[in-house]
């Protein structure tokens, strides 16, 4: 049995030769499947969202089922985003976090996304939070903007995390 990892180890230096063509300790975590399988439900997410706010503002408003969807879609993206960063601090840095929006911020002062990128995706996380305990109700045009106007969030993140 091994004993715990060291902090050369979560830096990424294993000290050792790499296995079977994977240049580094730290790729191997980026492309981990929990990794990918994030990236994936993110990039699903940002497509269903698009697709449905694409409609615009006055059909989005009209249909209850729009908003309904894109509060779950919303919910899912930040849930992914947050597994990803807390998998890749964890695993590359040896930082722990609590909860969705401590995971982005950490994120971002850790150096696995940028801290601008971290300060825009906490406000979907707290929109997420708001959402899911219903701090107050929230209003489906602001929904719209909201998440119309951080649409491109989603992509950035995932530009990011493929060059941690």
């Amino acid at each position: 049995m091994r004993g715990p990892i060291s902090s050369r180890a979560w830096a990424g230096d294993t000290g050792s030769t790499p296995i079977s063509g994977i240049s580094s300790w730290r790729q191997s975590v980026q492309n981990s499947d929990r990794v990918s399988k994030g990236i994936a439900d993110i990039l699903d997410a940002q497509a269903e969202m698009r697709n449905i706010l694409s409609v615009g503002k006055e059909a989005f408003l009209s249909d209850r089922k729009n908003s309904l969807a894109v509060k779950y879609l919303l919910i899912e993206a930040v849930e992914a985003i947050a597994d990803v960063c807390q998998h890749l601090l964890a695993k590359t840095k040896g930082v722990a976090c609590s909860g969705y929006v401590d995971c982005i911020v950490k994120a971002g002062a850790n150096g696995i996304i940028r801290p601008e990128l971290a300060n825009k995706l906490r406000k979907l996380a707290d929109l997420r939070n708001s959402l899911i305990h219903r701090y107050w109700i929230i209003n489906d045009e602001e929904l719209f903007a909201q998440c119309g106007n951080n649409m491109g969030d989603f992509s950035d993140f995932v530009r990011q995390i493929g060059k941690v």
